[in-house]
């Protein structure tokens, strides 16, 4: 075990080996909650558990590093509200109709995510430095493409939606021929819902104002399908 501490009156704070790096995340993630992607700063994150920068950098090379760390760990999140969203209501006994709930219920989970989490959802889509990818828009190293000429994304929270269109195809609701590229305009409608209520004049329009936009939305994008 050992003990690192920034002195003064900072507590001192024991970690087993391995645990100072998920204690900065988390650290970090409470910072882009209250702030978004800006507020993330590597010494705000050690002063927060009680460490010396000097420590918290033999764990993270640099700001964007604790940065993308926190993204993964807001996927995380973003999935969890998703499948709360499923979790929701009973599932369907018929195959097609149960695809289309979990579509429209991924879309729903997906929005309210955002809106309860209006600095961790920034963040998770915060693209960094000029050259750094967004996260969730760069595939595994060494993966191919799709057959649709896309590249794989890895957050299950994609694959939640796109994995429904799969089920719809399977079970001939929705046509083969129109999957391709049917994922990526699902992803946008609800995407871009969430940053209209969140960063236009539409975020201050009442709750139930911005749940029937999210409902009508995503009737819009289904129909289209």
């Amino acid at each position: 075990m050992v003990v690192e501490q920034t002195g003064g009156s900072a507590a001192r704070r024991a970690y087993h080996h391995g645990d100072l790096r998920n204690a900065l995340t988390e650290a970090a993630v409470e910072l882009a909650r209250t702030g978004g992607p800006q507020a993330i700063v590597l010494r705000e994150a050690a002063r927060a558990v009680g460490v010396s920068s000097t420590a918290a950098y033999r764990h993270f090379a640099n700001r964007e590093d604790l940065v993308r760390a926190v993204q993964d760990h807001g996927f995380v999140m973003l999935a969890a509200a998703m499948h709360a969203e499923l979790a929701a209501a009973p599932a369907r006994e018929d195959r097609s109709e149960e695809a289309i709930r979990r579509l429209r219920a991924a879309g729903a989970g997906y929005v309210r995510f955002a809106l309860a989490e209006p600095g961790l959802f920034r963040t998770i889509f915060h693209s960094g430095p000029a050259g750094v990818p967004m996260a969730g828009t760069k595939p595994p190293e060494g993966a191919d493409a799709r057959a649709d000429g896309l590249p794989e994304f890895p957050d299950e929270s994609y694959t939640l939606m796109s994995d429904a269109l799969d089920e719809l195809v399977v079970t001939g609701r929705l046509p083969a021929e129109r999957r391709p590229y049917s994922d990526i305009v699902m992803w946008s409608a609800v995407h871009g819902l969430s940053v209209l209520l969140l960063d236009t004049e539409l975020a201050d329009v009442p709750p139930q104002t911005k749940a029937a936009i999210v409902r009508r939305g995503i009737d819009v994008a289904m129909n289209g399908l």
